[in-house]
């Protein structure tokens, strides 16, 4: 007999994790290209070796956990456009928030700010600005409304595939995060370089 995947709590924590290590590996990805555009070449933009940047992963289950029942809730009461509209405001306060978070974070535990958006119309300090949080609300209404249903229908379907590939992940993520702590990664990833965008 098949498991009630809402009662589920391995394939639920499974499903959370692929969801987190998927949203950071997005955002490697992103950061590599816009590395590659704006300074035309490689810049490692994360503490770690794998490619994944975990603020991605945490922003993104942020956006999917606040705003999964919301936009239900909201879907009941308005058309789907201004739903969409309304949640994207929402996304737009809560990836800022995120952000300047994080780059107070990086700064008191790394000794510097990975990213420097002072040259960026509307900025804060350099560490939010307009531009670069309506990107991260795009990617967030994908992470929404498409991917985040994709991985829990899957995970829903194929509920072994899905707790073994969150303990490759986990494992990857775990390794990859002590050999940071040991500073393994302190000779072979570049510390300390920021550009303005």
């Amino acid at each position: 007999m098949a498991r009630n995947s809402t009662h589920d709590m391995p394939l639920a924590l499974a499903t959370t994790f692929i969801l987190f290590m998927l949203f950071s590996c997005v955002g490697w990805c992103y950061e590599i290209i816009n590395d590659l555009v704006v300074q035309g070449g490689f810049h490692p933009r994360a503490t770690f070796a794998g490619p994944w940047c975990p603020i991605y992963g945490i922003g993104g289950l942020l956006i999917v956990w606040c705003f999964t029942p919301a936009s239900r809730w909201l879907g009941e009461r308005m058309p789907k456009l201004a739903e969409v509209l309304v949640v994207a405001v929402g996304i737009f306060l809560l990836v800022s928030a995120v952000e300047l978070v994080a780059s107070y974070a990086c700064e008191a535990l790394m000794g510097f700010m990975p990213w420097d958006y002072s040259s960026s119309w509307g900025n804060f300090q350099g560490r939010v600005a307009p531009e670069f949080t309506m990107r991260f609300v795009i990617g967030g209404l994908v992470f929404l409304y498409l991917l985040a249903p994709a991985v829990k229908a899957w995970g829903a379907r194929h509920r072994g595939a899905a707790l073994r590939l969150a303990g490759v992940l986990l494992a990857l993520f775990v390794l990859d995060g002590a050999l940071e702590l040991a500073g393994v990664w302190n000779g072979v990833i570049p510390r300390g370089e920021v550009y303005v965008q």
